[in-house]
Order: structure tokens, then C-alpha cells, then sequence
């Protein structure tokens, strides 16, 4: 989106983003952000906005058939409708050709320079903006465990599925570990995993355990400038990478978003599952062996 504003200065964006994502556009100005909701009547309203924006063209930024992203495109009344080119059901009438074995952002460069500029992906400003009060929590936090954050290997243990969790024991074993490298792990969980944090948390004298982060933006504070980020595949890999955090990623064999959804430009360890069922076949020692060589890594890039 910023690189777009660069590429065409002037130029109204309007985003449609769901009520989950469109927190990570909080701060970001000069952005008309209509807001999905499923309930029948904001859809509608939300449609109506999106024909009250105007654009000359819509980008449909799924890179399967989405009938949602078909019906705003058609809503807004654009004359161009930009999709990927592949096998489509829908009446897209802008075929643009762009990568789609690789990275989801080389699809997402490929598609969006079908709006007649290439969008070059080097050097991206990518950081999420955050607040005062989002950058007070995480500075609130630091200060009073007396710890700096690039001390810090933060571990989290959280992920939307069942199949992408792991037990305390495993995330006890990797923060001993951690722990052996001299830096200190932060707990990392959503809400629901509190008990497995504190499992963790009391398995280990030395394990930080973060607070209850309000929103997704007071978390990306609290990880900005730690050392590395280890997690199963989930958001927090992506807003970790937009930091240029190291990142050791534990990922599910077969799933069919991949590599689409690797740490993106950032240095990173990628461990892959036997299988699609669990992840239980990715050893402590396979995670704390990665950590082992980014912190290696780093120390001689930065000698």
C-alpha cells in the first residue's frame, strides 16, 4: 500500500479489510478502509461505500476465486478488475500474469503491477505503525522486568489450530536451551493459552512471561527489538518479519499455503513437519538448534 502511494501520488486507495485485519491499518493515513462484516445489513452499507469510493479499478488480492472480493469489485463500480490469471470461474476482466508457485509477495508485486507501474518489493517500509499508548505498554513492560528486550528471545506458543500446537514440556525444553545461550525467552499466547504459558512460564527460573496484550498492535510492541521470534505458523511470524526480527518457524509438511507464507526478508530458520496432522515430530532440540544458528549468525554478521 505505501509503495503504491509512491507509484501514484494522489491517488485514493480504498482497502476492504476484514474487522480482524483491519487493526494493522489502525495508523495508516490517507486510506479509505471499508470494513467486511458478515451480518447482512453492514454488508450492504459496506457495499454502498464501496460504490461511494469511486476507484477506477479493484484488485482482488486472494489469490483463489473469491466471490466477497467479486461482489465489491462489481459494488464499486470499477472499470477495471484486476485478478491473477489462472483457471477463474469469476468474471474478473483483467487477467495479470505474476509468480504463484513462490512467495505470496511476489504474487501480490505481480498482481498490483498490472496496474501499469512495476511495484518493486526491495526496501519496503514495512514496519506496522503503532501508538503512544501501544509503544507506553511495551515500554511499561521492559522497564518494570528490569530487562532490555534485545536480551530477549521471544517464544510463542499460540496458533489458530489444533495441529499447529506443541506441549509445555517441548517449549520448556527450547526455553532452557535459550536460556543456555544467555538470553532471556519471553512467553508469547493469546488469551485462551494462559495456563500452557504459565506452564511454561514456572517450568524454567528466568522465563519472562509477557502480559495480556489488549490488541495485536500492543503485542507487535512488545516483540519489536527482541533478539529472535520462535512460533508455530501464525500472524505473529509476519509481524515479527515486518520488524526484520530472525524468525525460527515451525510449519505443517502438505499444507497448501506453502512457501506462500515463509518468513518474509528476514533471516529465518524454517522447520517442517513429517506431516500435516502435527507438529509433534519437530524435536526441541530441531528448534533450539535453529535458534542456535540465527544467534551464531547474527554475532558473526555483526563482528
Amino acid at each position: 500500500i505505501r509503495r503504491l502511494r509512491e507509484l501514484y501520488p494522489g491517488t485514493g486507495i480504498g482497502i476492504v479489510a476484514s474487522e480482524s485485519n483491519r487493526i494493522i491499518l489502525k495508523y495508516e493515513t490517507g486510506l479509505d478502509v471499508i470494513t467486511y462484516r458478515k451480518n447482512a445489513g453492514a454488508f450492504i452499507s459496506s457495499l454502498a461505500r464501496a460504490r461511494n469510493f469511486s476507484p477506477d479499478a479493484a484488485i482482488d488480492m486472494h489469490m483463489h476465486d473469491s466471490t466477497t472480493s467479486f461482489i465489491y469489485a462489481l459494488s464499486s463500480g470499477a472499470r477495471w478488475r484486476l485478478h491473477i490469471d489462472r483457471e477463474n470461474r469469476l468474471p474478473f476482466n483483467v487477467r495479470v500474469s505474476a509468480p504463484q508457485n513462490g512467495h505470496i509477495m511476489d504474487a501480490f508485486a505481480g498482481l498490483l503491477s498490472g496496474l501499469g507501474r512495476k511495484l518493486d518489493t526491495v526496501g519496503l517500509k514495512r514496519e506496522i505503525i503503532l501508538s503512544n499508548e501501544e509503544t507506553v505498554f511495551a515500554e511499561t513492560f521492559w522497564n518494570q522486568s528490569g530487562i532490555p528486550p534485545g536480551d530477549c528471545a521471544a517464544v510463542n506458543i499460540s496458533a489458530g489450530g489444533e495441529n499447529r500446537r506443541w506441549g509445555a514440556d517441548r517449549y520448556a525444553r527450547v526455553c532452557s536451551s535459550i536460556l543456555e545461550m544467555g538470553l532471556k525467552p519471553l512467553i508469547l499466547f493469546s488469551p485462551p493459552d494462559i495456563e500452557l504459558a504459565r506452564a511454561v512460564y514456572n517450568s524454567e527460573p528466568g522465563v519472562l512471561i509477557s502480559p495480556t496484550t489488549p490488541s495485536i498492535l500492543h503485542l507487535a510492541a512488545l516483540i519489536r527489538g527482541v533478539t529472535i521470534l520462535v512460533s508455530p505458523d501464525t500472524s505473529v511470524i509476519h509481524l515479527a518479519a515486518s520488524y526484520g526480527i530472525p524468525i525460527v518457524g515451525m510449519f505443517l509438511r502438505f499444507n497448501p499455503a506453502l512457501p506462500k507464507w515463509y518468513p518474509w526478508d528476514v533471516k529465518s530458520e524454517v522447520l517442517m513437519a513429517s506431516d500435516h496432522i502435527s507438529l509433534d515430530s519437530i524435536s526441541p532440540e530441531m528448534v533450539s538448534d535453529a535458534v542456535r544458528a540465527l544467534v551464531s549468525d547474527m554475532v558473526h554478521g555483526a563482528l
